[in-house]
């Protein structure tokens, strides 16, 4: 998937949570996502460097925090470097709404790139 034109968001059409694939196992990809509740207002940001399906499901299965029995919507793209992207999505969102993503409580380190040259070659 690729980015929004506007470089505000993940550009993808939202998911219902319950639709939400079976573990990949090996053919799992590197990605970032973005939680939205039953209004499609964003709550989320986050990455995962193997498997972004079950990442979501390691939030929804917590008993308590900031999503729990919020998320209604699930959206993500593909990327080579999920913790760089990552922090361009909040970063991007900070600058339109002057504040993080509700359920997003600390800011990401901003990334280089030598930082995100050493992301996007640790797994080889």
């Amino acid at each position: 998937m690729a980015s929004a034109p506007d470089g505000m968001g993940i550009f993808g059409r939202w998911r219902r949570i319950d639709a939400l694939p079976a573990r990949r196992g090996r053919d799992a990809e590197p990605g970032v996502y973005e939680l939205a509740d039953d209004e499609k207002r964003l709550l989320y940001i986050g990455q995962s460097d193997r498997d972004v399906p079950n990442r979501i499901r390691q939030h929804l299965l917590k008993k308590e925090g900031c999503l729990t029995g919020r998320v209604a919507y699930w959206r993500y793209e593909y990327s080579r470097t999920p913790m760089t992207r990552e922090a361009e999505l909040i970063d991007a969102h900070r600058k339109a709404t002057g504040d993080l993503p509700p359920c997003n409580d600390a800011r990401p380190q901003v990334r280089d790139g030598q930082r995100a040259l050493k992301e996007r070659f640790k797994s080889r």
